[in-house]
């Protein structure tokens, strides 16, 4: 006959419940973790388009205003119909045209995908991103350019603003 040992080494019920428990709460965290991760990666990463896009607007502005000098023509010639003189104008641009377009609202101003390019097109596939270039001119001498990249992302709405001021160069 053999004797039962009662130093017996096993895992009781109980134990192994603590076990996964444990487990389970440790796995459930890293899974938080990760996810909280990807979507501050993601925000950040909108936000630094965004300020590529904001600082796009600014150039093409400044672009605007150089060649009009060099062409000897008005500084704020913005749209290539007429000076904008004093006031407050809202407009879209983009690279291509190298023109703006007068627009009344952000929401008329949506940047399409162009080939991993952003242009404000008619057709194209829309992008999460909206630029609106105001200008506010109080003298004739200088202009106030403000570029205003708006998106949403998972139902929260964000907005980047760059504002700069260009001068009339020609005198």
């Amino acid at each position: 006959m053999k004797k039962k040992s009662k130093n017996k080494k096993a895992f009781t019920l109980m134990e192994t419940v603590v076990i996964l428990f444990v487990l389970s709460v440790g796995l459930l965290s890293i899974i938080s973790l990760v996810r909280k991760s990807l979507y501050f990666q993601s925000i950040k990463k909108n936000l630094v388009v965004a300020s590529y896009l904001s600082q796009e607007g600014i150039e093409l502005m400044k672009n605007i205003r150089d060649t009009n000098i060099i062409l000897d023509l008005d500084y704020d010639l913005w749209d290539g119909i007429s000076s904008a003189g004093v006031g407050e104008y809202t407009y879209k641009i983009d690279y291509y045209s190298l023109i703006a377009t007068s627009c009344p609202s952000i929401d008329q101003a949506i940047l399409q995908n162009d080939g991993g390019f952003f242009r404000h097109l008619d057709g194209g596939e829309d992008t999460i991103f909206k630029r609106l270039i105001t200008v506010r001119a109080e003298t004739l001498a200088s202009t106030i350019v403000e570029s205003w990249v708006s998106w949403t992302d998972r139902g929260q709405n964000y907005d980047y603003k760059l504002e700069t001021v260009l001068y009339d160069l020609s005198n």
